[in-house]
């Protein structure tokens, strides 16, 4: 997946709006970002909890990883264009789900 596909992914999201953070492009869900520019090339930032942060992390450490910036924080870096396509609109599904309303995330059945 390119870093345009990722970002177009985010877009079909039910409210999901193309936005700034830090003067880079983000994708936002009520306000809150979900996908966002990096300051590491080739790599977008997912906002997902700590819990899978660190399980992709572990997992997928070629893929999913974080600079001292992101540590502690719920969000992890992605080298979108190692990432299986799959697996990364999951992701993206997942953060998605966490700043989505519980409506919208039952009407989409997760």
């Amino acid at each position: 997946m390119t870093r345009d596909e990722m970002f177009a992914y985010a877009l079909t999201q039910p409210g999901a709006e193309d936005s700034t953070l830090f003067d880079g492009r983000c994708i936002r869900v009520r306000g809150h970002w979900i996908v966002n520019e990096g300051r590491e090339p080739d790599c977008l930032a997912l906002a997902l909890d700590t819990g899978t942060v660190d399980f992709l992390m572990e997992t997928e450490p070629q893929t999913y990883f974080q600079t001292p910036h992101y540590e502690g924080w719920p969000a992890v870096l992605v080298r979108y264009e190692a990432a299986d396509d799959d697996r990364l609109r999951e992701q993206i599904d997942k953060a998605w789900a966490r700043r989505a309303t519980k409506a919208q995330v039952r009407a989409r059945g997760l």
